[in-house]
């Protein structure tokens, strides 16, 4: 009954906050035609955590944990034209913890036990969670994201959408932004 009402709670906290996230993100909206954007999230090293993503130092997205190369070990959001009345941001903030093969281990261990979800399996999931390495980094996007960048999605904005790519690798993190054709045109 704990366990349902913990993952119920959780679902809808969840739930909320990635709806408020994705219209306080991704707006994309300049000269009144918006864009639709998607973020896809993946990992070149050791599988992530992701834990934070805030575009200008508001609370963004968070795919949780994220392993390997797209398709298979991506994460990805996608975003409607105009979800957000903001704009495009100046700058991101990530926060991620780097699943090392020590912590994996452990991981498993925990999982394992019997007393899964009870106060104590917690506090050894947060220490757990502590000790892996934890890194930050604030990456400006507005050499990423250009105004030439959204020009070409704004000229066939039906068929096209803004796709940024954040591709961690243990320690390092980088970012690419490209215009997507995912319909074609008529």
């Amino acid at each position: 009954m704990a366990q349902a009402t913990l993952w119920c709670r959780y679902s809808i906290f969840h739930t909320l906050i990635m709806g408020l996230l994705a219209m306080l993100l991704t707006a994309c909206r300049v000269d009144d035609k918006p864009i639709g954007m998607s973020l896809l999230f993946q990992s070149a090293g050791m599988p992530v955590g992701v834990l934070r993503f805030d575009p200008d130092g508001i609370r963004g997205p968070v795919p949780g944990g994220v392993r390997g190369m797209s398709p298979r070990g991506g994460a990805q959001m996608s975003f409607m034209p105009g979800d957000n009345k903001r704009g495009m941001p100046k700058f991101v903030e990530i926060e991620w913890m780097v699943a090392t093969e020590e912590y994996q281990k452990e991981r498993e261990m925990l999982h394992s036990r019997n007393d899964r979800y009870s106060k104590q399996w917690m506090q050894d999931s947060d220490r757990s969670n502590e000790r892996a390495p934890h890194y930050t980094k604030r990456i400006d996007l507005t050499p990423i994201i250009t105004p030439e960048l959204i020009a070409q999605v704004r000229a066939d904005s039906q068929n096209t959408e803004l796709k940024v790519i954040i591709t961690f690798n243990n320690d390092d993190v980088r970012i690419e932004a490209m215009a997507e054709k995912w319909r074609r045109s008529k």
